[in-house]
């Protein structure tokens, strides 16, 4: 089920040229040092851009407080003053920091949900704001504190409810199992009219961080599965397998570095290699040796962790079909349908949208509109470390 608080972001004249440069743009050559510069070059200039104040300054305008995103004093002065008359209570450290330019953090959540209720955002705006400013997901509904946003926001509910919510919910005990898909538990929300309602059901709806993306880390491991038979070679392959079976801490380590070699093109342990010439929003939260060995031993890890594993595995696994099939030289035809089909397993696994502007997605995209992306892909790898 398609969430419907995102599914009609709105694409500014930035995001148009972006896409413009990178779907329709000349294919790269992962032979030529040039364009491997380019699409590294993108990448770094997004991650230069202000989102944050961008979205803010924006929003404040909106709301008669003109601002630009360099009048950081007069920003500060009219959140500041929002949150006394809104929320009732004073603008925390964390997002005056923010708006003097720190990169919004997505640990503490309700940071990001407070500062939309303070700018006064329904259910549809705060989603663009979180992955358009915040440049992550909204309304992760397995999650309490996002869950009491969604319902209020999407029953037009003041703070004081959201605080008297969240207060109610801070108790509730987390469930054992994860037999209720989000989209079940969004489409339950839909229908509850009271707030008692709300709280008898999300009772019985609470759960770790650990199964907040069940379906995500399915999917991970069935797209490891599959690449199996390609990670060794095919004459040592099972052999291998059924060797290493005895020696499983040795064998899934393997596996994993193996496993990351084919999807970026060298051993990335992320013991001090992370590529200093790429995006902080692009290096951040890559998979390593011991984060993809807690994805598949259903280990709490980070949404950002989990989203770009799933993309680089449905990029690799993509591709190599492509490739077996042939289909290489159908460039921009394979870029479309690639774009598509990842959109349709972010959605069903709760996750944004390909979004132009985040210096990971621009990236992964820019490779796509290449003869061969994969090998585009490691050579942005080779370049970066080099």
């Amino acid at each position: 089920m398609t969430n419907p608080a995102y599914t009609d972001l709105t694409i500014n004249d930035c995001t148009d040229e972006i896409m413009d440069t990178t779907l329709y743009g000349d294919p790269l050559d992962p032979e030529n040092p040039a364009d491997i510069e380019k699409a590294i070059d993108a990448s770094l200039s997004l991650d230069d851009k202000q989102y944050f104040l961008e979205g803010l300054a924006a929003r404040l305008t909106r709301l008669g407080t003109p601002c630009s995103i360099d009048e950081t004093d007069t920003m500060l002065t009219a959140v500041k003053n929002r949150y006394k008359d809104i929320l009732g209570k004073p603008c925390p450290r964390t997002v005056v920091e923010w708006i003097r330019g720190t990169t919004p953090g997505i640990t503490n959540r309700q940071n990001n949900y407070d500062l939309c209720y303070a700018l006064e955002m329904n259910l549809k705006e705060t989603a663009s704001f979180f992955q358009k400013h915040y440049l992550t997901i909204p309304f992760i509904l397995r999650s309490k504190v996002d869950t009491v946003f969604y319902y209020c926001l999407l029953n037009n509910k003041p703070y004081s409810t959201v605080v008297d919510l969240l207060n109610s919910v801070a108790d509730f005990i987390a469930q054992k199992t994860t037999d209720t898909s989000t989209a079940q538990i969004r489409s339950s929300i839909l229908e509850i009219k009271t707030d008692e309602d709300f709280l008898t059901y999300l009772s019985s709806h609470c759960y770790t961080r650990q199964q907040h993306f069940q379906r995500a880390k399915s999917i991970i491991i069935e797209e490891i599965d599959k690449l199996k038979p390609k990670l060794l070679d095919k004459s040592e392959t099972q052999k291998s397998i059924m060797e290493e079976a005895a020696e499983q801490k040795a064998s899934v380590n393997k596996l994993n570095s193996e496993t990351l070699f084919a999807l970026l093109g060298y051993k990335y342990t992320g013991k001090n290699e992370t590529p200093i010439k790429l995006p902080k929003r692009f290096t951040e939260s890559l998979p390593n040796d011991v984060t993809l060995g807690k994805i598949v031993n259903d280990e709490e890890v980070s949404y950002e962790l989990l989203r770009k594993t799933l993309m680089l595995l449905k990029f690799n696994s993509f591709y190599s079909a492509a490739d077996e099939a042939g289909a290489q030289d159908n460039i921009l035809e394979n870029l479309l349908d690639f774009k598509e089909e990842l959109n349709i397993t972010l959605d069903a696994c709760g996750f944004s949208y390909v979004y132009m502007r985040h210096p990971f997605d621009c990236l992964l995209m820019y490779c796509a509109n290449s003869s061969n992306p994969i090998n585009m892909l490691h050579s942005v790898f080779e370049e970066a470390r080099n």
